[in-house]
């Protein structure tokens, strides 16, 4: 009932445009009850249009319309629950459940505005994107998520990690079948997930990074297809502080490195690690996970650390556009020629 009384309140996205200089955040422009009189004052006095300056910042009248529209939903959201009033005086628990009830509301506004979906004002052209832009009803490669998630002025989600570097990733790294396969899944929120690098002892230094995937033949015990098998063989190749790992995430895009069938070390690749189970959240066998701590900032976002031992996972989970292994364990780089040839 709220959310119905809301929109009839502010209308949708996709069918409005605001083109007066009413502003949809402050109703009769009205200026908010937190801003200084005396502000107010010298604003009066400039020598230039202020509005003038913003449409130009961002880049034309139409677009600050329709940010200001955007705006207008976390600003005046009859819930509150965007409200940061009282963020600096909760426990790290209490900001990270928050933060989660924030995006959830976010998603939901977004769902119910028609973001993301057939008609979205989706304006970007990036072929990177292509494939989420195409996904009907995928909210977080639009422009309008973007303005909605810089409007609500908090620390980052706790599953930006998911938009920031886990779906590009399929997106970048994964074949046409595993895109379809994951990409509907990432857009319903059932795979959330992030970006799995860092390791305690290595920090960024990928070519040291320790974590293996060992191919595992169907001949040799493996489920059919062959299989991989995800280790933290060192207490130094423990990764540790990828955000949304700690408690958030229910996939993984693990950076490990490739043993083929033949025992060869093909160095880092990419692969997709189910670290909880998308029915109860619970932990999967041979997966340790958990948050690292409080830190100076950025405490709504769970950053954390994973240890595997003996973690399996379908051959096909491995990033698989530039790169594949054969269910006999066999490297081949895509397009690469092969002897003979």
């Amino acid at each position: 009932g709220q959310l119905l009384t809301f929109f009839t309140m502010t209308s949708k996205f996709s069918t409005n445009t605001n083109t007066t200089n009413e502003d949809p955040r402050e109703p009769n422009n009205c200026p908010p009850l937190t801003l200084s009189p005396d502000l107010t004052t010298e604003r009066l006095k400039s020598s230039f249009n202020p509005l003038a300056i913003t449409n130009f910042i961002d880049g034309s009248a139409d677009a600050t319309s329709k940010r200001r529209l955007l705006e207008s939903w976390i600003i005046r959201d009859p819930t509150g629950v965007f409200s940061n009033d009282d963020n600096n005086y909760l426990h790290r628990s209490e900001r990270h459940t928050r933060a989660l009830a924030k995006f959830v509301r976010l998603v939901e506004l977004s769902r119910a505005a028609g973001v993301g979906g057939k008609k979205s004002n989706n304006t970007s052209s990036s072929s990177s994107t292509s494939a989420v832009n195409h996904l009907e009803g995928e909210i977080i490669a639009t422009p309008e998520f973007l303005t909605l998630v810089n409007a609500i002025s908090d620390d980052p989600f706790p599953t930006s990690l998911h938009w920031v570097m886990f779906v590009p990733n399929i997106l970048t790294l994964c074949d046409a079948e595993q895109q379809a396969q994951w990409l509907p899944l990432c857009r319903d929120w059932k795979m959330i997930g992030c970006y799995a690098q860092t390791e305690l002892g290595h920090g960024s230094n990928i070519r040291a990074l320790e974590t293996t995937a060992t191919f595992l033949k169907e001949s040799d015990g493996a489920a059919p297809g062959g299989e991989w098998v995800i280790n933290s063989p060192t207490l130094t190749s423990t990764k540790f502080w990828p955000g949304t790992l700690g408690k958030t995430a229910n996939h993984a895009m693990v950076i490990a490195r490739l043993i083929d069938g033949s025992g060869v070390d093909h160095g880092i690749h990419n692969f997709l690690v189910p670290l909880r189970s998308m029915e109860d959240h619970t932990l999967l066998p041979g997966v340790e996970t958990g948050d690292i701590g409080p830190k100076i900032g950025y405490n709504n976002m769970d950053n954390g650390f994973a240890r595997f031992e003996n973690v399996r996972i379908p051959r096909r989970n491995m990033a698989m556009r530039f790169a594949g292994v054969d269910e006999e364990g066999v490297y081949e780089k895509v397009g690469a020629k092969k002897k003979g040839e």
